[in-house]
């Protein structure tokens, strides 16, 4: 057993100890052993970064049948290593902020136990070397998920969400479950690095057949990834506990989608059509999302609709064929989104749970470490030099424009303006100006503990820092030479342009004007109804898709079943009850009556011969 699969089972082990012995273990105890084991898994990982580890290791034949096997094996490289990192090192701090958020709860240990599930299989997913333990740890994702969005299951709206999200990302896994199976049919293998060797040199397989095979993995990653149309899920997602949002949104499931993406990037650069819809419904659901952003009166969904756009962007990113500028963002994105999460943490503990702007307003003073943090968190994910995701979002935007996309370009410096402005306004009506609050909430609000703090102050850190690591390093920056040849892509290197200033001056046109319209002219909360409700999606699909559904369930529920289904069960229940009647007459007990019964056989047989 290696270093690899000791960091991948760490995590496994706490959730079996924690689940197993959640109503004897102390509370203290349960999130020291929980967050333990995602630190000890994050210093194994690093530990291979620094030794250069790499290669695919497999253990054991998991299952095998005639012309199929599948193995359990993990592939470390430098991408899958990276995404573990994240995954590990962003999981680590919301477990430690976890601690503070959720000392109240009632069910401490079974939240803990459900965390380390999801950190185990988000790292099954990454560190799967098949397409086959790759779709475990896809499923144990939504699992997780699932459970976790509706951990406070007593509350109808959390029950809801999770079923929401179960039900739609169900979608993209039958997409990617049947994309598996064509791989299978058209290679031979579900080992990823074969299949991206094999891609590169089997022309037989032909250009239709890998655009359809690359549009079902299409399919499950906007699924994951909460991109347009199956994006509805993730909104709603936020009845979770706050810490669960961090995780979905920076480290875990939404990264998903674009890991899978960048993963197969050899298959789809071999699909120019199907890259060419990436790029696309990347652009829209980034512009979509922005501006349902701005509408947005619940500080959670403020987030959660950034959390789509900047998912859009790294679409976006890897449509054109950047997948080294999607994986940047990703990075810089995971650090920035957890801080604003963790920040709006420390705002709707402290006020019980409230999440609306309009009980909010001049916390600064109340929460002033707090305020800095997520203005921080805001000012990085505006795109303002030289916090993190401007060089990822600036050199994200600069490849689309020099890929010769330039509508596609104009479509990302619109995001930036409304990222911006919509961040700002999260600000400024949560912070600043008069307080909306009752005065006895507002007299009972202080600054959150050290232990909801400290991991906020790690994030800031690299939420100001992780940008110059693809940056710094000479010719190439650090991030791109450690993936090295991994992503098949070009190098890059940050320069200053004028496209550069561009960005700078847009992002500080959306600070500006939000700044202009919620703190000095104090403009309510209220947005359009349009945006509020996100171009109303959910309505259209409940008239579209719901309610029709709902119907024909009706339909064969009242009266197809009863007709035809219970109709074939009686008949069939009636007919076994007459063969039965007439054979239980033959068994009358009498010798006489068998003695019959055989003569007039043996003539039946007597004529059956004969003739």
């Amino acid at each position: 057993m290696n270093a690899t699969l000791i960091a991948l089972l760490t995590p496994l082990i706490g959730f079996l100890v924690l689940m197993f012995s959640s109503a004897k273990i102390e509370r203290k105890l349960a999130g020291r052993i929980a967050s333990g084991t995602v630190l000890f898994s994050f210093l194994a990982f690093l530990s291979l970064v620094f030794n250069k580890t790499t290669g695919l290791f497999t253990y054991f034949t998991w299952f095998s049948v005639p012309g199929f096997e599948v193995s359990f094996s993990l592939k470390i490289d430098p991408l899958s290593l990276l995404m573990a990192l994240i995954i590990t090192g962003v999981g680590y701090l919301i477990h430690v902020f976890s601690v503070g958020y959720m000392d109240h709860d009632e069910e401490f240990p079974r939240y803990f136990a459900l965390l380390n599930f999801f950190i185990f299989s988000m790292l099954t997913l990454v560190l799967a070397g098949n397409l086959v333990l790759l779709f475990v740890g896809w499923e144990g994702v939504g699992l997780a998920s699932y459970l976790l969005i509706g951990f406070w299951y007593h509350r109808p709206a959390a029950a809801q969400a999770a079923t929401k999200a179960f039900v739609v990302n169900r979608i993209g896994d039958l997409g990617l479950l049947l994309g598996i199976v064509l791989t299978f049919s058209l290679f031979g293998t579900s080992d990823i690095a074969t299949l991206c060797e094999q891609a590169k040199t089997q022309v037989s397989v032909g250009a239709p057949m890998m655009t359809l095979l690359t549009l079902l993995y299409f399919i499950g990653a906007i699924g994951k990834s909460a991109q347009a149309p199956l994006h509805v899920w993730l909104p709603d997602a936020m009845e979770g506990p706050t810490p669960v949002s961090a995780l979905i949104h920076a480290a875990t499931m939404v990264t998903a989608g674009v890991y899978l993406i960048v993963r197969l990037s050899p298959l789809f650069q071999l699909a120019p059509a199907t890259s060419y819809l990436i790029a696309i419904v990347g652009a829209v659901t980034a512009l979509g999302a922005a501006f349902a952003g701005v509408g947005q009166t619940e500080l959670k969904r403020v987030l959660a609709y950034s959390t789509i756009s900047q998912l859009g962007l790294m679409f976006l990113a890897c449509g054109v064929g950047s997948y080294f500028c999607a994986m940047f963002h990703l990075t810089t994105h995971a650090f920035v989104k957890a801080l604003l999460f963790l920040s709006a943490g420390n705002v709707i503990h402290m006020m019980h749970g409230a999440t609306r702007m309009e009980k909010m307003g001049g916390l600064k003073e109340k929460l002033p470490k707090t305020n800095l943090l997520f203005l921080l968190g805001v000012v990085a994910l505006s795109g303002i030099p030289p916090f993190a995701a401007f060089f990822s979002k600036d050199l994200l935007l600069d490849q689309v424009a020099h890929a010769g996309f330039h509508k596609l370009y104009l479509t990302g410096l619109i995001v930036s303006f409304l990222t911006a402005f919509y961040l700002g306004r999260a600000y400024f009506l949560t912070f600043t100006g008069t307080s909306r609050l009752e005065e006895k909430i507002l007299k009972g609000i202080k600054e959150a503990p050290h232990v909801m703090l400290a991991p906020l102050a790690f994030l800031a850190f690299f939420s100001v820092f992780a940008g110059f690591f693809g940056w710094i390093g000479g010719q190439q920056g650090l991030l791109q030479t450690f993936l090295g040849n991994t992503l098949s892509a070009e190098h890059l290197n940050f320069e200053w342009s004028s496209l550069t200033l561009r960005s700078i001056m847009i992002a500080f046109a959306g600070l500006g004007a939000s700044w202009f319209i919620y703190k000095l002219k104090a403009r309510s909360v209220d947005g359009l109804a349009i945006l509020q409700k996100a171009f109303f999606i959910d309505t259209i699909y409940i008239f579209l898709l719901v309610r029709p559904l709902a119907f024909i369930s009706r339909v064969i529920a009242f009266i197809l079943e009863p007709l035809f289904f219970e109709g074939i069960l009686r008949s069939l229940s009636n007919f076994i009850d007459a063969t039965g009647s007439l054979l239980q007459r033959a068994q009358s007990g009498q010798v006489r009556s068998y003695a019959a019964w055989m003569a007039i056989g043996a003539v039946a047989l007597f004529v059956f011969l004969i003739f």
